[in-house]
């Protein structure tokens, strides 16, 4: 019986398929090969209809050596080329993975129906905007799992700025579970619109009718120096929200005929544009979706934001962790997005505090060291510009802030309800790191 060929063997199956044909294909004038993997992870080769007869008979033999090599994650030979012009190609291989065989270059595109958006793939810098004047310093709070501490975080790092003279806009893009709204907001304050609304009603073209309706201030915070507004993934009001959940992904539908759709990355960048042009805050905290989903792909990498990855000392964390950053290597993703990571310690226990931070900042540093640290060779100057960090460092990213756990915050209780000392106790040495890394942004 032959061995089945697993979906994660794919690409390495195609490279090695191009390397073993190299010669024939540099003969042929080959120096550029494009493959897609389907939504039923098959793949197949991209033929520019220009190609010549030479190029087309050595792409043949490629496609047979595909069909052995790639089980049934091929297409028969006689279907495995599919004829394009360049302009049906350029966008998906502005996305598509890069390799280097033998002196060709594969263009690897990757057909997903979800998420795409943690690798940008391609894009590299451009595809975040760089950071405006008036752009105010934006965090994103992340995790792999609920329950860490996530929500409760961006609710004390939005009042003690506020208590500084600051003013923060947060935002729940926690949509399937939202959490940090109810945390600032007393059930009677939430605005009439949310999120979710401006989604859906952006659609039809009342997307600035929405961004007028959906940030609300609490009471609370009108007694500090600065100010706290917030923009709730629900509104008061929210009928239909699971109706409306379901269309929040949508890309933009093209007004006129010739025009193209605006991507749903492209649409969350307007929306926080919109909230940030209308509140003018000093500071943005974004409060993410938890997992690998397409909403926190778009809050950690599309968004130019200081990102906040929060974990505990578990090899669940470790693993997940390793996960996203391999898939960032293996796009390119991580030159650029590792300069804006920083790790929280969330639920650090009471006691053995030190020895459990310890443990956290090692297995840090060995997955950063491990996917994300340039290597630095036994002859490397020190001027060189390397990525790279000993485990001791306090400006590094996996240099755990820590967030200690307290019974006087464990109830999800409004942080507005929570004593000053329960939330010094367990957020003083985190919020002076945020003070550190704030300083930075204000600089830049």
């Amino acid at each position: 019986m032959t061995q089945p060929v697993w979906f994660a063997e794919i690409w390495g199956r195609v490279e090695a398929a191009v390397g073993e044909l190299s010669d024939e294909l540099r003969a042929g004038g080959l120096r550029e090969l494009m493959f897609v993997r389907d939504l039923w992870g098959r793949v197949r080769l991209l033929l520019p209809v220009r190609a010549d007869s030479k190029q087309r008979e050595a792409v043949r033999r490629l496609a047979l050596s595909l069909a052995d090599r790639l089980g049934a994650h091929a297409y028969a030979p006689e279907r495995a080329v599919l004829e394009v012009e360049d302009w049906e190609v350029e966008k998906p291989l502005k996305r598509a993975r890069t390799a280097e065989v033998r002196e060709i270059t594969v263009k690897l595109i990757d057909r997903q129906v979800t998420a795409g958006g943690w690798s940008l793939a391609g894009l590299g810098e451009q595809a975040v905007p760089g950071r405006l004047p008036s752009q105010p310093a934006r965090f994103t709070l992340f995790s792999l799992k609920g329950g860490v501490g996530r929500s409760t975080t961006a609710a004390v790092m939005a009042r003690h700025w506020a208590e500084r003279g600051k003013c923060v806009l947060v935002v729940d893009l926690d949509l399937e579970s939202p959490g940090v709204s109810s945390l600032l907001l007393d059930p009677r304050q939430y605005p009439d619109f949310g999120v979710v609304d401006w989604f859906v009603e952006e659609l039809v073209g009342q997307g600035d009718q929405v961004v007028a309706q959906m940030t609300a201030r609490p009471a609370w915070a009108q007694e500090l120096r600065g100010d706290v507004l917030v923009a709730p993934a629900l509104a008061r009001a929210s009928g239909e929200y699971l109706a409306k959940l379901g269309r929040v992904y949508l890309d933009l539908p093209p007004k006129d005929v010739g025009q193209e759709a605006v991507p749903w990355l492209d649409r969350l960048r307007g929306l926080i544009a919109s909230l940030e042009q209308r509140v003018n805050p000093d500071l943005l905290l974004i409060d993410s979706r938890n997992g690998l989903s397409d909403i926190g792909a778009a809050a950690v990498a599309a968004l130019d934001a200081q990102v906040l990855l929060f974990a505990v000392d578990s090899e669940a964390s470790w693993s997940g962790y390793r996960v996203l950053f391999e898939h960032w290597n293996a796009f390119g993703t991580s030159r650029w997005i590792r300069e804006r990571l920083a790790t929280v310690a969330g639920l650090v226990p009471e006691t053995g505090s030190e020895e459990y931070l310890e443990s956290f900042r090692q297995h840090a540093w060995d997955l950063f060291r491990e996917t994300l640290y340039d290597e630095a060779p036994p002859d490397a100057e020190a001027e060189e510009d390397l990525f790279t960090f000993d485990l001791e460092d306090e400006a590094a990213p996996h240099w755990p802030a820590p967030v200690f756990w307290n019974r006087g915050l464990a109830g999800g209780s409004p942080i507005y309800k929570a004593e000053r000392e329960s939330v010094a106790l367990a957020y003083q040495r985190f919020l002076d790191r945020m003070d550190q890394l704030y300083a930075l942004m204000a600089e830049q």
